[in-house]
């Protein structure tokens, strides 16, 4: 026992006096070499930096992105890649033999490019059309909700009520025909109405896309504008704690808010944590407050993997969202000639000159979990079963402007519990030329209203057990990508619902189903086409049959309609993409969407009086609709330094029947960035400048009957930025951003804000934005 001691302390002395002894018994022989390449065209990225933390050496590339290390020990080391607009990337390798390395750089993010479905989740999606937004984009936009930072896509608008409730816009479509994807899973909250924004912090997400077709058949019938997905990055084996804290706050409404995201592995899998919480008062036009517009949102989240062999691999996802926020308080008005007036106001009723970080009613408080369970398991190398389980939990109150002290008892409390299930089977050929998924899914909600509010509900109490099967196939032909979909879907409800003091009990069935086929060449060495075209046939939701009350984010009276049909939809999606020159990415894409049956919120000619106040009446109607669309994107890079961006987005909608345009499609919209980037100094490894103007036109092609108010005039906005990337010892960024919207404090309303009615747009707004990596 004595001599063990005497080993070990001898050890311990010989390492700590003598540390060479073991290095110089080493190989410190070895070459590590390689080449860091740009993610989107395998292109080489000259003068990246490429830094060995452990040995405390670093290498700048030479013009052809290449790099050599000599003489280098085996051991573990932290590799930490950085290039001008490219975001670190931090990789932990075994090195024991001289090593030809590849690292691969996201670079020009901001080119939002298409990408080919690749790695785990390959069989799990179809579609051609993706845009996805990473991470250090999701940065530059921290403070702002999802939809928010969608808007960045091109064709991709807004649906808002006032400056905390959004919904995002995909060709036109909204509410029920977008599916968001958290983690794999479909959101649930979606079926309430327009005014509910997405229950999920797009912080928790490592990189967001959209498929702006209509073929991502698997998640449903609701995918008919488009699927948004939010989603982690494929974790990496480190077994040190890595991540980031970030922090933003902006001046309009003085908010705050901090996000940190923690990273580890150990031998049972790795884990990644993700917080937040954000706080902000009442917003402000260039002329008054918004009173009672403050918000507070909290977020955590934990994701799990582990590979328990090479055939299984298990995921466990959970998250927690929490959001309590105001609505306008002069959008709620006791009576009808008040409310007359208040659409007609300047200023809205009740605005208040002092700012305030209360949330009074009226107000909405939402909680929402959602926990992810995935299982895959390889049959062969070419063969895998692939098992998805979601549990989601959906919590809303609603708080009024009620007499006494019943401003604490909420006016519409729902409850929403789900499950989904998803069972597929998934084939690629050995030469990876075919692939196929079958599948089934299963999903359950059950919605209720808690007792005690003392207002009948807006939604009723309902049931809905639904069945799916579907099949992609995917395969290489003459040049072409093809790929094909079909898939069919059962629904039965089962709703309680009051009409004239009774409950009336009925069920509904739907058997409805949708189909696509879309394909891909290379028109050229540099430009991508890609062509889809879909039909889907979608049944109405809950709230379009029977919604009956106020719908308080878009202080509206809502009515549904029991005898409206499904939706049929022909859409046809063209999109091109590529490099018209070295120099020069171009994005060009237009649809077509025939739908009939095409059901929406229909503005009526009345006033509702009630006891919450007095609302304006919205029904849900069908009418056959077209839509006719496209947008464009340009970038050219002018210089090394000077970066040109610009786009334009339009849609004309009709309503054919009456031969008029449609009501909530967006404007013309165009926009023009520029921006100048300083490569490295003595103090920072990057700045970037940037100025942004954007024109929103009036909304021309509306029925003027089937609204209250005239859409609004058009608008020019002009914002500026700077992001700049302080160099720190190890070799991490300090990254901050500072940006100004609306630099001329323009007042305006936008015509997709169902506020409009009442009140204009935010005025100026400072925003910054600190983050560092670890």
């Amino acid at each position: 026992m004595v001599a063990k001691k005497l080993i070990f302390l001898f050890t311990i002395f010989s390492v700590l006096l003598f540390p060479n002894i073991k290095i110089a018994a080493q190989n410190c022989n070895i070459t590590i070499s390689g080449q860091v390449i740009d993610h989107h065209d395998d292109q080489s990225l000259e003068f990246a930096t490429i830094y060995i933390r452990e040995l405390g050496k670093g290498t700048v590339c030479d013009s052809n992105g290449l790099f050599t290390f000599e003489n280098i020990c085996p051991g573990k080391y932290h590799f930490i890649v950085s290039h001008v607009g490219c975001e670190s990337k931090n990789e932990y390798l075994t090195i024991s033999e001289s090593i030809i390395l590849t690292f691969i750089l996201e670079h020009h993010d901001e080119i939002l490019q298409h990408i080919e479905i690749t790695g785990q989740h390959s069989n799990s999606k179809s579609g051609n059309i993706r845009y996805t937004i990473s991470r250090d984009i999701i940065f530059e936009l921290n403070g702002r909700n999802l939809s928010e930072i969608l808007t960045t896509i091109p064709g991709v608008n807004t649906l808002k009520a006032g400056p905390n409730l959004a919904k995002p816009i995909i060709n036109g479509l909204y509410g029920n025909r977008i599916t968001i994807l958290n983690n794999g899973i479909p959101q649930e909250g979606q079926q309430w109405g327009n005014d509910h924004a997405p229950e999920i912090d797009p912080n928790t997400a490592d990189r967001i896309s959209v498929y702006k077709g209509a073929s991502a058949i698997k998640y449903g019938l609701q995918a008919l504008g488009g699927v948004v997905i939010l989603e982690p990055n494929e974790m990496l084996i480190d077994p040190h704690w890595h991540g980031d804290i970030r922090m933003n706050g902006h001046t309009n409404g003085r908010g705050l808010g901090l996000q940190g995201q923690l990273r580890n592995s150990s031998h049972l899998g790795n884990i990644r944590l993700t917080l937040g919480h954000q706080i902000s008062g009442d917003r402000h036009t260039p002329k008054y407050n918004l009173t009672n517009t403050g918000n507070k949102e909290s977020s955590f989240s934990v994701y799990l993997t582990n590979k328990k062999n090479i055939k299984s691999d298990r995921r466990l996802y959970y998250s927690f969202y929490r959001n309590k926020l105001g609505i306008l308080r002069g959008s709620h008005i006791g009576n009808l000639t008040d409310l007359q007036e208040a659409i007609k106001r300047e200023v809205p009723f009740f605005t208040n000159d002092d700012f305030s970080y209360e949330i009074q009613p009226p107000r909405q408080e939402v909680d929402h979990h959602l926990l992810k369970l995935s299982h895959k398991y390889r049959l062969t190398d070419e063969k895998n079963i692939l098992l998805d389980a979601g549990y989601q939990i959906n919590s809303r109150s609603e708080f009024d402007i009620r007499r006494g002290d019943r401003d604490t008892k909420p006016a519409l409390d729902l409850l929403l519990f789900s499950q989904y299930y998803d069972l597929s089977y998934n084939h690629t050929d050995e030469n990876t030329t075919k692939s196929y998924t079958i599948g089934l899914q299963y999903r359950y909600v059950n919605n209720t209203n808690r007792p005690g509010t003392g207002i009948l509900p807006l939604i009723p109490d309902y049931i809905n057990n639904h069945f799916a099967v579907y099949h992609i196939t995917k395969r290489k032909l003459l040049g072409f990508d093809f790929e094909t979909g079909l898939r069919g879907e059962f629904r039965h409800y089962f709703v309680a619902r009051f009409e004239n003091n009774r409950i009336i009990k009925e069920k509904l069935d739907f058997l409805n189903y949708a189909a696509n086929i879309g394909f891909k060449r290379k028109v050229s060495k540099e430009i991508t086409s890609h062509f889809d075209i879909s039909y889907t046939n979608r049944p109405p939701e809950i709230n379009e049959l029977f919604s009956n009350g106020l719908h308080q984010g878009v202080s509206g009276i809502e009515v549904g309609n029991p005898a409206l049909k499904p939706e049929n939809s022909l859409k046809i999606v063209n999109e091109w993409t590529g490099h018209l020159t070295e120099k020069h990415h171009l994005n060009f894409s237009v649809f077509y969407n025939y739908i009939t049956n095409f059901i929406y919120l229909q503005p009526q000619d009345a006033f509702v009086v009630t006891i919450r106040g007095t609302f304006p009446l919205f029904s849900y109607v069908g009418a056959d609709a077209s839509m006719l669309g496209g947008s464009f994107k340009s970038i050219t890079d002018i210089s090394k330094s000077f970066q040109w961006t610009s786009g334009l987005s339009y849609i004309y909608a009709r309503n054919i029947a009456q031969n008029t345009g449609l009501i909530r499609i967006p404007p013309l919209n165009a926009f023009s960035n520029l921006n100048y980037t300083i490569g490295k100094t003595s103090v920072f490894n990057e700045m970037k400048l940037g100025v942004e103007a954007s024109y929103t036109a009036k909304q021309n092609n509306v029925p003027i009957e089937e609204d209250f108010l005239l859409p609004p005039d058009d608008y020019f906005l002009i914002n500026v930025s700077v992001r700049i990337k302080f160099k720190k010892r190890n070799n991490h960024d300090l990254d901050v951003s500072l940006r100004m919207d609306n630099v001329f404090n323009n007042s305006y309303r936008d015509y997709l804000n169902r506020m409009r009615y009442f009140s204009d747009e935010m005025g100026r707004n400072f925003t910054f934005n600190i983050k560092t990596n670890f």
